[in-house]
């Protein structure tokens, strides 16, 4: 059957509607810090005025706050379900945006990007959820999808920036989120969040609503519902807090942990983050003029948007870790180039003429990241935790990812400052090479793959429905 006759892909693309748009609101709000910046540090601003050590604590305190809202929303998950926490998510942003619209002070701008960043960890429980709702030959190329969204939220930032204020920006960011709501509204709860709650009818349902009711997803279930049941009976025996450690010190959840972890000190160090917040500070370090930083920036949010669309077609063709791999070394031979071209330009080795190279490298590097590095990291960070970890896997890893978040957003401009462009991309770049050296080693391939066999694979275990019949 073709897509266009498929109702179940139509019902999930429902789910992915809705997350899209919570994405392109996603973009704006880690896009802001470039509209906002620049604005309240300027000295013939009419408005707040505000010292760069400030601008760079208001994109820091982001993830501080970030990491409560990882403490909450994974429990959160686990036990009120992905419709409300994705409704909670889209409210937290929008409300931030309002008080963003209506500030008029620097602590004001305080308190609206503390409040957003309780939402920051729906970069990555929002992929979990979407991973949980989406068929396992869809899953890679609707993340990336969802990524895609969120480079549309960016370019659409940054677009308005020529002729909007950052005030009347982040009125018109509250509007996604709105319709991010209403069509969360139209979704069943997560099967796999209702079998995770022994409401096994309930989970049938929306299986079956979702999925449809072939031999084959109808074992899937089964599969699903049996490892559930299996679970619930060992959890009633096992209670107390010491074994409890003992879980989540075992290897279904530790290897899961390590590899998330790392993936997103990848996503991190190769730009992700720190180029749609400072991407219009870096260029314009580089060329010297802020118009044309300004439509620099422009090329490299649609860039971002062309390869995450071209990585929907690689991702189904290729494998996750042969992706990864070529994309991320590719990455940090771009990263290295830039550093030792600043480096030559700084000594005088070579003309001004040729410094246009590290614009054109950096818009480059911006697209194989966006073609590779980030598709592939996140479906992974989405796939890999086993269903009984997903919200301790998913709040570990906010932790991370929180404090590495924060780290960036506050020392990527202290690091151009002290170490210009050739140390900033110099540091990135063995970073991103550290990782890919990591992950070669500890990283499972999980394209194709049910959830229900990549978590066997994780624990080493053969499917429990076979294990019944070999009895």
């Amino acid at each position: 059957m073709g897509l266009i006759g498929d109702v179940y892909f139509w019902r999930q693309s429902i789910v992915l509607t809705a997350d899209c748009i919570h994405s392109v609101g996603t973009g704006f709000m880690l896009s802001f810090p470039a509209v906002l910046h620049p604005a309240i540090l300027s000295p013939n601003s009419t408005g707040i005025r505000a010292t760069p050590d400030q601008t760079s604590s208001i994109a820091a305190s982001h993830g501080v706050t970030g990491m409560i809202g990882f403490f909450m929303v994974p429990f959160l998950m686990q036990t009120l379900g992905r419709k409300t926490v994705h409704i909670g998510l889209n409210l937290l942003v929008s409300t931030g945006f309002l008080i963003f619209a209506l500030a008029q002070s620097v602590p004001v701008l305080f308190v609206a990007k503390a409040i957003q960043g309780l939402a920051l960890c729906g970069v990555y429980v929002t992929s979990i959820m979407l991973g949980e709702y989406s068929h396992p030959k869809r899953r890679g190329y609707f993340m990336t999808l969802k990524k895609c969204s969120v480079a549309i939220g960016s370019l659409m930032c940054h677009s308005m920036a020529l002729c909007w204020t950052w005030r009347q920006i982040a009125a018109f960011a509250i509007l996604p989120h709105i319709i991010a709501i209403l069509m969360t509204l139209m979704w069943p709860e997560s099967p796999a969040f209702l079998a995770l709650n022994g409401r096994y009818d309930e989970c049938s349902k929306s299986h079956t609503w979702l999925h449809g009711d072939s031999p084959k997803h109808k074992t899937e279930l089964e599969e699903l519902i049996a490892t559930q049941m299996e679970r619930r009976e060992l959890a009633k025996k096992k209670k107390s807090l010491k074994a409890l450690i003992k879980k989540n010190l075992k290897k279904d959840f530790m290897k899961p942990f390590v590899i998330a972890s790392i993936l997103t000190m990848l996503v991190d160090a190769c730009g992700r983050y720190y180029m749609l917040a400072y991407v219009v500070q870096i260029l314009t370090e580089i060329t010297k003029d802020k118009s044309i930083a300004a439509f620099c920036t422009i090329g490299a949010d649609s860039l971002t948007i062309i390869a995450l669309l071209l990585s929907c077609y690689i991702i189904r063709c290729f494998k996750r870790r042969t992706l990864l791999f070529t994309a991320g070394i590719t990455s940090v031979i771009l990263m290295f180039s830039t550093s030792l071209i600043a480096i030559l330009k700084t000594y005088h080795t070579i003309g001004e003429s040729v410094i246009w190279i590290i614009p054109s490298i950096i818009l480059l590097n911006v697209f194989i990241v966006n073609v590779g590095i980030v598709p592939v990291c996140f479906a992974i960070i989405g796939e890999i935790f086993p269903l009984e970890h997903k919200g301790i896997g998913s709040f570990a890893t906010g932790v991370v990812f929180t404090i590495l978040y924060a780290l960036v957003m506050k020392f990527t401009p202290l690091m151009m400052e002290k170490t210009g462009i050739e140390g900033t991309f110099g540091i990135y770049g063995l970073l991103v090479a550290f990782s890919l050296f990591i992950l070669y080693f500890v990283l499972n391939e999980t394209k194709d793959k049910t959830l229900q066999e990549i978590e066997n694979e994780i624990r080493g275990v053969k499917p429990l429905l076979d294990r019944k019949h070999e009895r």
